[in-house]
């Protein structure tokens, strides 16, 4: 009797795909089948308020939101009826509004909805006539920023609080010393809204004349939070460095911005991977060249440099224009090119017009034209 051939390689290959196929075809019915089934009537009735709302029909979608409510099988859907009745009815039934975000805060304290309710109830009550209620809302807003560190409705609460007591004490000292009894607080350590409070606290340092202690808080937070992770990474960059400039350290505030561009993803090339005012820190390194330090050379590099770095920026023909400005006061002859670039790249700007005219004068007449 002939012994059965061990199996091939392909034979083996092919059971493996299959019992993988198998596997996935498993995960699949699982995950369906613990997917959550959600009441067709909870369904029913939240387009019923969408369409009613978007109609105009305030009061008849807050109905249909609270029947939506009442049909919800799972409290997450429950609670988001119920704030889509509260918004609703926030024009025309005020006390109604409230009771319903009310409940929601109170009920879901650990869902987003809950902290969002706990924001407009707390804007609701700012909005008062009474002095007692707009109190309470700011009482409100301050027990958000503490107890619900992590949503985004805590940081929105932040800017409104700082902006109620601004209003109150020019000085700022009451706006300053409500931000570092926060940061004190346990409940706000390793939080979102951290990050926040440190940011606005360094501005209002800024703005009080305390530059040495602004400064110190700006390099403070850059060390406790990084980019990309830091969303005041750019623009707290840029404050710092106007700080130093300000202060006649200009050579730091170069130094400041190079940290800040040096966090910049290497391979990226613009959107989305390039925080918002990268390029404009880029630009005012190069303004700091020019003007404080007075290196010439060092600032046309660095508008080549903005110019080159950023391809989707709008200040890319703002770059060209200045970096041929510098060249022609460096008198080496080097500024004609820059021109020529210019025009032919921005034709149609006002830039590029201004480059066409610059290029001619060098003997260089076949710049492209606006077409």
């Amino acid at each position: 009797m002939r012994a059965r051939a061990p199996p091939t390689r392909s034979s083996r290959s092919r059971t493996a795909d299959a019992v993988r196929w198998l596997r996935s075809i498993v995960c699949v019915v699982a995950l369906a089948a613990c997917a959550p089934t959600i009441p067709q009537a909870w369904r029913d009735a939240m387009a019923s308020g969408d369409r009613a709302l978007h109609a105009g029909r305030a009061q008849e979608a807050a109905a249909r939101y609270d029947e939506a409510a009442r049909e919800a099988s799972r409290p997450r859907d429950r609670d988001e009826a119920a704030y889509r009745a509260a918004m609703a009815l926030a024009r025309s039934d005020r006390d109604g509004a409230l009771a319903r975000l009310d409940a929601v805060a109170v009920r879901s304290p650990d869902f987003e909805r809950g902290a969002r309710a706990a924001y407009e109830a707390a804007m609701m009550r700012r909005g008062a006539s009474d002095e007692a209620e707009r109190s309470r809302g700011l009482s409100a807003l301050e027990a958000l920023v503490r107890e619900r560190p992590e949503t985004g409705p805590a940081r929105l609460a932040v800017d409104r609080v700082l902006d109620a007591r601004d209003a109150e004490d020019a000085s700022l000292a009451s706006s300053i010393a409500w931000v570092d009894a926060a940061l004190a607080d346990p409940r706000v350590e390793g939080a979102a809204t951290r990050e926040t409070l440190c940011a606005e606290r360094a501005l209002r340092l800024a703005r009080a004349g305390r530059r040495g202690e602004a400064v110190a808080a700006w390099r403070a937070l850059f060390r406790a939070v990084p980019y990309p992770q830091n969303s005041r990474w750019d623009d707290g960059h840029i404050a710092l460095a106007t700080l130093l400039r300000e202060g006649g350290d200009a050579r730091a505030a170069v130094e400041v911005i190079d940290e800040m561009l040096a966090a910049r993803d290497p391979g990226c090339t613009g959107g989305s991977c390039d925080a918002p005012e990268f390029q404009e820190g880029a630009m005012l390194r190069a303004v700091i060249l020019r003007d404080d330090l007075r290196e010439m050379e060092r600032a046309a590099e660095a508008f080549h440099r903005t110019y080159e770095m950023f391809p989707e920026s709008r200040v890319r023909d703002d770059a060209l224009r200045e970096e041929a400005r510098v060249r022609d006061r460096m008198s080496d002859g080097s500024a004609c090119v820059v021109w020529e670039r210019l025009a032919n790249e921005f034709p149609c700007t006002r830039r590029g017009r201004e480059g066409r005219e610059r290029a001619q004068r060098c003997g260089r007449p076949s710049v492209r034209g606006c077409e």
